[in-house]
């Protein structure tokens, strides 16, 4: 098996600090995902449901990206720094994940970034193997 890194996420505009995901044979493994603009390092919105939005969008695209969907996902992490958005962040949960639904962990914590209010990490499986 090889490990492969998809794209590349650039805290600040500079280099790629972070793989944006990494494969290691079937599994997809995302970097966390947050509705940070990673130039400014500033939220794109102070609204939890487009915040949360934003952030699925991007694992959407990054699984789609690398061979994968959400219909692929096996585990999801959520972490929010509010615990009266776990309505919403289920509400949402039921929109982008097809049954049946992965497994999933949802903590509340704070955040380095100012104003975020959620970040999700996804592991999913590749359906045709390594791309």
């Amino acid at each position: 098996m090889t490990r492969r890194a998809y794209g590349g996420l650039a805290p600040g505009g500079g280099d790629a600090l972070i793989s944006t995901a990494m494969s290691w044979g079937n599994l997809l493994f995302l970097s966390g995902r947050a509705a940070v603009d990673l130039k400014t390092m500033k939220v794109v919105s102070d609204d939890f449901e487009e915040q949360a939005r934003n952030v699925l969008d991007q694992c959407v695209e990054a699984l789609r990206e690398a061979g994968s969907g959400p219909e692929h996902a096996l585990r999801v992490q959520c972490y929010l720094l509010n615990a009266e958005d776990f309505d919403t962040w289920n509400k949402l949960w039921a929109e982008y994940f097809p049954a049946p639904r992965p497994v999933r962990t949802t903590i509340c914590t704070g955040f380095a970034v100012p104003g975020m209010l959620i970040e999700v990490e996804v592991t999913a499986g590749i359906a045709d193997g390594p791309q």
